[in-house]
């Protein structure tokens, strides 16, 4: 049923809201008072009301929390609800008693839609509170015949939701099942030949695009500089302290003329250490002095050749490659050793190792991750470690227990879009096949594909073997052989494919299994299995 609602104003009187009631077009009419109506609040007006509505063939249904108007409602058999969604029911009163004057003859009222609605009928009391059930509704009466259902808007509406959308829902299903979801996939297993393939291409970064006829592929390379840092601990030895230091006394008895003595010129002591003059020096000339040769003398600072304590020696003869003569008077002294730890080159080149195969692992790794994998096909062979120049802290030589070691790294991987690698591949193994229009590529090898002598050359390009096996086999026109499958059976299918003799095997697929026809040309694939042979 239909419902309309209708809002009473505060100066709506019993007629005009009787009117509004009549003037609805739906079955049911639900009433929305305004809190503490006065017109509502009479036992003779809601029961004109009820009269005036059952005569149009109305259901009148009050919608109001006033539990009084509530109970005057139940009593003239009115339904009422809380809300415009809930459910309606005749509210539970009590007992009424009523006296003469309660009783009131429609004759005596001179309204004339009011005197029509109440006929001849005098009010009678209210029911007793026993005679109703609490909690109950009480059903409404047609005519005073049949008992009506007041209807559950909620369920009602619910209902109609669940059923729309099944239905919705049963056409979709239908839609998909034989338009959407229905394939066929047809594994075609034919006999092949066997076309080895050894290519040598360039990798040229610079060049425009691939070009598969002169064996030049346009490659990406990616990069990453890193720089890392180790400590390590320093190993080297180094022996470190200060040289003996003392003077020689020089004599020439031989040369009448000076003998000039350089510095750097090397005495030898009489027990076996040398020493070096540390500044040159000039010896005078001999002389006769009373039938006597005196020699002439003079005085030059040494140092020891080497450090350490052992050329502390006391005073003693010493001997050069030249012809002065030469003495200590006093004995040298100063001279020290000790023995320390020290960076040295080979704990630098160990550092070196260590940085690198820590770090060379984990640049790969972030490398492959900037290829698009679906798109590009990696060379292994193509990873370069290119190291800066390190920086050592504390230096090589110096003393130190631990010293770190930082290095500038450049990492290089190079990839090969699979595309342009299809067309290299493809190219090299059309190459051997003799006749073209009886014969097909089903494998350029690309699956077993590896790369051998990558190396670099001139002009920042690379260069590489492609090696591989394709296969050729019996050419089939997929496109013609789609338009021949559609509409057919399982059995027609077979036999279709089966007519060229280089078929070994057809496997057909269905899907789903309800499917039993094969469906339009774009939802039909061929594969090739290569017997490799």
């Amino acid at each position: 049923m239909s419902k309309d609602v209708v809002y009473i104003d505060t100066e709506d009187d019993i007629t005009s809201i009787i009117d509004r009631v009549k003037g609805t077009k739906a079955d049911i009419v639900a009433l929305v008072p305004p809190k503490r109506i006065g017109v509502l609040q009479s036992v003779v007006n809601l029961k004109l009301l009820q009269r005036a509505a059952s005569g149009a063939k109305k259901h009148v249904v009050l919608i109001t929390n006033d539990r009084s108007l509530a109970s005057l409602a139940g009593g003239v058999k009115i339904p009422t609800a809380k809300n415009l969604q809930s459910r309606p029911e005749i509210a539970s009163i009590s007992a009424l008693e009523v006296d003469d004057n309660d009783v009131i003859n429609g004759e005596d009222i001179p309204v004339g839609e009011v005197n029509d609605a109440m006929g001849q009928t005098v009010l009678k009391p209210a029911p007793k509170a026993e005679e109703i059930p609490v909690n109950k509704a009480v059903p409404l009466k047609k005519n005073g015949k049949n008992p009506l259902k007041v209807p559950d808007f909620l369920k009602f509406r619910k209902k109609l939701f669940i059923a729309g959308g099944a239905l919705v829902a049963l056409i979709l299903l239908i839609w998909w099942a034989f338009w959407i979801a229905p394939s066929l996939t047809v594994a075609i297993t034919a006999k092949t030949t066997i076309a080895n393939v050894s290519r040598n291409v360039v990798l040229d970064p610079a060049a425009a695009q691939t070009s598969a006829e002169e064996n030049v592929i346009k490659p990406l390379v990616e990069q990453l500089k890193k720089t890392n840092a180790v400590d390590f601990d320093a190993t080297g030895k180094k022996d470190v302290g200060e040289k003996a230091t003392g003077t020689l006394n020089l004599s020439n008895d031989s040369d009448s003329a000076p003998i000039g003595v350089a510095a750097g010129t090397v005495f030898t002591a009489a027990s076996g250490q040398q020493f070096s003059t540390t500044q040159g020096a000039t010896v005078p000339g001999a002389r006769l002095a009373g039938g006597q040769i005196i020699p002439g003398t003079t005085q030059v600072a040494i140092a020891a050749v080497a450090i350490g304590p052992e050329y502390n020696i006391g005073p003693q003869g010493f001997s050069s490659n030249t012809v002065v003569k030469a003495s200590s008077s006093q004995a040298t002294g100063g001279g020290s050793k000790r023995t320390i730890t020290v960076v040295s080159d080979a704990d630098v080149e160990k550092a070196k190792q260590q940085l690198g195969s820590q770090n060379s692992t984990a640049a790969k790794d972030e490398l492959t991750k900037q290829f698009k994998k679906d798109t590009y096909r990696i060379i292994d062979e193509s990873f370069k470690t290119e190291v800066g120049q390190p920086s050592v802290s504390p230096g090589v030589g110096q003393e130190a227990a631990k010293a770190k070691l930082t290095l500038e790294t450049t990492y290089t991987l190079t990839a090969i879009n699979k595309h342009d690698l299809d067309d290299v591949l493809n190219t090299a193994v059309r190459e051997q096949i003799k006749r073209e229009d009886q014969e097909d590529v089903y494998d350029n090898g690309a699956g077993e594909l590896k790369f051998k002598n990558f190396q670099t050359i001139d002009g920042g390009k690379t260069a590489v073997t492609l090696a591989t096996t394709g296969y050729i086999g019996t050419k089939i026109d997929q496109k013609e052989l789609k338009e021949q499958m559609v509409g057919k059976r399982y059995g027609d299918i077979e036999a279709l494919v089966n007519q060229n003799p280089n078929i070994e095997k057809v496997d057909i697929k269905f899907s789903p299994f309800w499917v039993t026809n094969a469906p339009g040309t774009d939802k039909i694939t061929i594969t090739f299995n290569v017997v490799k042979q």
